[in-house]
């Protein structure tokens, strides 16, 4: 058959719009859906067609199947794309598209069934004479029953998915019991598989992957190696290719297996085959995803092919007449994982409506994003991929390093900052990295993003601060509320963080003069370009982002937020008493300090509790988080039950001290 003259992508956000570009470039029309809470997505847009799915519940939207290929039906689609999570790599759903007489772009049920489950997966690689790390599989109780065999550390994890979903490191016997529940747990609730595997645990192993491509009669090709090692709870944050950690000789022997395990199974289209390498430079097979992978960009820049086009020309049964003569790889590419979360509370997700935008030039963006946009709690908490390429790793990082410079997000807080910290620590310039390198690290981090402003960067700051509200030209015909009070004063005062500055202004011909710190800076040449101020400061150039944020300025320098407040600002002032009411606020009320919905209610009224003892679980963007008790107590009331979903700020249990 010839290619696809429409398709449905039965997915959302970023990967969605991939599949759109690609699509567009094809000449391929495309019906795109969404959930309610999608409705300001980018792909919603793009798509040729977009349709609403009715429903609150992801089972209803992006979950329905029945739904999804009623809709491709009814639009005249001839093949589903799945993207990848949701239903990539289900083998039901792959299953019914294929019986109702669509094609489904990606594996083929029987393969996803295959190598989807982890421990079956496992058992067929190793029947192949691949290596695979020695583990454990069963319920709870069958795991216990080999207790006196089990050599710690070592990784709990769920046989029936990934994402790092009932992954933990368990250092001994005490432990072990707890994390098998609670993996049983999420394993049951994201995969409807409760049976686990616990495996030997490799502290400082690399995380290598190859990205397989099959035409689903035997032949198969390998687009090189990417390197996954970065990563914070088992999900990664910045990717790169090619792997410079890892030999010629090695990365031969990870090339052949891979392409052992996809010609043994005739696969079909995109996959990708990860191992993990220990510090002996063995290698171990970790699994396959039978899909596109999130960081399949680096792969994309290095090679210069395009995978979901590849993946479109296979599923609509084109000869794959590529051979790996004819793949060159050139350059290193890099990718950062931006995601709406707040590093300084644990990597709590945020939500956030979009302001401004700033994407830096010359550089890939994918994203979903658009000003106006809400987050919603339904999805995880990647907003965007920011990908750089260069001739070497080191102008790669270079170039990484400032474009995250010129990324500007407003309304949104992200991770931005924390990865900025990370890209300038020395052990990733060296390539120093394993699995557990970044948890490493993350007290030096947030050290560094909670350090106090040098006195440079605090001027700089300000002095955007007080061009963006008190000297930004106003168009108006009343020539008071064109100059402004402030227009006359000569000393403000200004928030910065914790810590509250005074700054004298005076103005002279073509210039401001600041005084702060019994130091005199000279302020000129500034121009307003919506979100973004450009001025001189003692004959530097310098750019700043600046945005309304919650009552508050945030100004935003080199990636690192900055947050200002004055009560010459009307929205921003703050009263003696409010700091007052503050100070006296109780231990007595646990308030939610994120959204998400609950899944787990731990105690029960009259419940006796220790300080930091567990009260419910929360999940937000995909992620589990773990309330606990601030104080010895005894729960009162609990206002949440399971299914519950929360907002910020939201009461959840009353306590008695």
């Amino acid at each position: 058959m010839g290619l696809f003259q429409k398709i449905l992508i039965a997915n959302r956000g970023e990967i969605a719009v991939r599949i759109l570009h690609t699509a567009r470039r094809m000449g391929i029309k495309t019906v795109g859906v969404y959930a309610s809470d999608d409705v300001d997505s980018l792909h919603v847009k793009l798509a040729d067609e977009a349709v609403l799915l009715e429903g609150r519940q992801l089972k209803e939207t992006y979950l329905s199947q029945d739904k999804l290929i009623r809709l491709a039906l009814e639009k005249g689609a001839q093949a589903i794309h799945p993207g990848y999570g949701f239903l990539s790599e289900n083998a039901e759903f792959a299953e019914k598209v294929e019986q109702a007489g669509l094609i489904f772009i990606g594996a083929t049920p029987e393969q996803i069934r295959l190598m989807g489950e982890k421990t079956q997966a496992i058992a067929f690689v190793k029947a192949l004479r691949i290596p695979v790390i020695p583990s454990v599989t069963g319920s709870v109780s069958d795991i216990l029953s080999h207790r006196d065999q089990l050599e710690f550390p070592l990784l709990v994890k769920a046989s029936g998915g990934g994402g790092g979903k009932g992954m933990e490191v368990v250092h001994d016997l005490e432990h072990l019991p707890l994390a098998l529940q609670q993996a049983q747990r999420q394993a049951q609730q994201y995969f409807g598989n409760g049976e686990l595997f616990i495996e030997k645990y490799l502290p400082n192993a690399r995380h290598i992957e190859v990205q397989l491509m099959g035409d689903g009669k035997g032949n198969a090709l390998h687009f090189f190696e990417r390197e996954c090692s970065v990563q914070r709870r088992y999900q990664k944050l910045i990717e790169e290719a090619p792997a410079q950690s890892v030999s010629p000789g090695l990365k031969e022997k990870l090339y052949e297996a891979a392409l052992t395990i996809a010609r043994s199974t005739e696969y079909r289209g995109a996959g990708t085959i990860e191992f993990l390498v220990d510090e002996e430079a063995n290698f171990y097979f970790l699994e396959m995803n039978t899909r596109l992978q999130v960081e399949h960009p680096v792969t994309e820049l290095i090679t210069g092919e395009d995978l979901v086009e590849w993946q479109f020309r296979i599923a609509a049964g084109e000869n794959f007449n590529l051979q790996h003569k004819d793949l060159t790889m050139k350059g290193h590419a890099i990718e950062l994982r931006i995601c709406a979360e707040d590093p300084l509370q644990k990597f709590r997700p945020t939500s956030g409506i979009v302001g401004e935008t700033n994407f830096p030039e010359n550089v890939r963006w994918d994203s979903f994003l658009q000003r106006g946009a809400q987050l919603s709690s339904n999805y995880d908490s990647l907003v965007g991929k920011l990908i750089v390429w260069g001739e070497t790793r080191e102008d790669a990082l270079f170039k990484m390093q400032e474009s995250l410079q010129k990324l500007h997000l407003a309304g949104l807080k992200t991770n931005q900052e924390f990865l900025s910290e990370l890209l300038k620590l020395e052990g990733f310039k060296r390539n120093e990295i394993s699995t557990r390198w970044a948890e490493e690290q993350l007290p030096k981090i947030i050290k560094s993003i909670k350090n106090r402003a040098e006195d440079w960067v605090a001027v700089q700051v300000l002095s955007a601060y007080l061009l963006h509200y008190f000297y930004r030209p106003i168009e108006s015909a009343n020539v008071w509320k064109a100059m402004g009070y402030w227009r006359m004063m000569v000393q403000f005062k200004i928030q910065l963080g914790d810590e509250w500055h005074e700054i004298q202004v005076e103005k002279k011909e073509n210039s401001l003069q600041l005084t702060w710190n019994g130091r005199d800076y000279d302020l000129r040449n500034y121009q307003f370009n919506g979100s973004v101020i450009e001025f001189q400061l003692n004959k530097k150039d310098i750019a700043i982002f600046i945005s309304d944020e919650d009552k508050a300025t945030i100004v935003q320098l080199n990636s690192k937020r900055y947050q200002l407040r004055s009560n010459h600002v009307q929205d921003q002032v703050r009263l003696n008493k409010l700091k007052a009411d503050r100070n006296e606020l109780k231990t007595d009320r646990v308030v939610a300090d994120l959204f998400g919905k609950v899944i787990a209610v731990l105690v029960k009224p009259g419940d006796v509790l220790q300080k930091g003892q567990n009260l419910l679980v929360i999940e937000s963007m995909k992620s589990e988080f773990t309330i606990q008790s601030p104080v010895d107590a005894v729960v009162k009331n609990i206002h949440v039950t399971k299914g519950h979903l929360v907002q910020d700020k939201e009461l959840l249990v009353d306590l008695e001290s």
